[in-house]
């Protein structure tokens, strides 16, 4: 109905019009065919068989759109779970490294120490300080 009147309106080409009688006329004879074999394969079928492939359709594409749903919430579940897996890595890591950190600071105390005594050892003997060093006059 409304191509036809489209086209005694002349708003679209006598090609489109071809076209779409062309078309109508095999989806028509499509449905026919599938009704002609619901009936050869039980009688009187073809008078609800067009209603059974709906609901079976959207049956099919509510299935789909579940799968799609769960598949989507595990790979969220997935995400969280690789963050809480990169938290705890990351805890360990960090503690390693302030550890190491700790080690590290711990070895320059000693370090620091062991110059300080020597340093002291070196002030006490009096022989690690050049001459002249203290004196205030010129020469």
């Amino acid at each position: 109905p409304g191509m036809n009147k489209l086209y005694s309106q002349s708003m679209c080409s006598v090609k489109q019009w071809r076209t779409y009688q062309a078309a109508e006329a095999l989806v028509s004879g499509e449905v026919d065919e599938v009704r002609a074999e619901a009936d050869e394969i039980e009688p009187g079928w073809s008078q609800v068989i067009w209603k059974q492939a709906m609901q079976y359709h959207n049956m099919l594409k509510q299935k789909h759109e579940q799968e799609a749903q769960q598949v989507a919430a595990a790979a969220v579940k997935k995400k969280e779970i690789e963050s809480v897996k990169n938290a705890e890595k990351k805890k360990v890591d960090d503690a390693k490294a302030r550890e190491k950190a700790a080690e590290e600071a711990a070895k320059e105390l000693l370090k620091m120490e062991e110059r300080e005594k020597k340093a002291k050892k070196a002030f006490k003997e009096g022989g690690a300080m050049k001459k002249g060093f203290l004196s205030s006059g010129k020469k």
